[in-house]
């Protein structure tokens, strides 16, 4: 089976990425972009990801919850997936946080995992020499391939070929596929670094 890219196409997504385009905003406008971004690509994951079960309330009354049965991890790639958490998080505020600073891990993945867990990564630009040995930990852990999924704002056709010759089933949800992102120059995040946090 191929990688499974989805370039998300809400129009509010389409919107916040052009506000992010714009070299000229400055970092307040952008981190707002990156949250906004964060949310609306987790809404998108969530739309067929989300298990929900029936509730009886009352004879004849039931309603329809988030499962008490699958838990749900929120993998924040630092320093800057957490711009993109700030929105994420709203929509799974009960999701447990794991940090990891390049490739180690700051707070700790739960030894076990199972296929009940469900593993959200947030990324600005994807990055194959941190995503693979994250992977590799959580498929160690118990995870299920099919229940992680990619998000980042940007990713290169080298990133995903290198990604795809190893993670074939993997999920990946992105805003832009740019085939001029050299793994050796990735770049924008150089040029967000110095705005995000003026």
């Amino acid at each position: 089976m191929q990688l499974q890219i989805n370039i998300a196409s809400h129009p509010l997504i389409q919107h916040w990425s052009g506000i992010l385009e714009n070299d000229n905003n400055p970092g307040t406008i952008l981190r707002t972009a990156c949250s906004e971004l964060g949310k609306w690509i987790t809404y998108e994951i969530m739309r067929e990801w989300l298990v929900t079960e029936t509730i009886e309330l009352k004879a004849n009354t039931t309603i329809s919850l988030i499962s008490s049965h699958y838990k749900y991890i929120i993998v924040i790639i630092m320093p800057y997936g957490f711009i993109l958490a700030e929105g994420a998080r709203s929509l799974l505020p009960t999701a447990n946080i794991v940090l990891v600073n390049y490739n180690d891990i700051i707070n700790n993945v739960p030894d076990q995992l199972n296929s009940f867990t469900k593993i959200l990564v947030l990324d600005l630009f994807l990055d194959e020499a941190t995503i693979t040995p994250l992977l590799n930990d959580f498929i160690k852990k118990g995870a299920v391939l099919s229940n992680i999924k990619i998000a980042c704002l940007e990713c290169g056709t080298s990133q995903l070929n290198q990604l795809g010759h190893i993670w074939s089933k993997l999920e990946i949800y992105t805003t832009k596929v740019n085939t001029n992102v050299d793994k050796k120059k990735c770049s924008r995040e150089d040029d967000f670094k110095d705005k995000f946090f003026v």
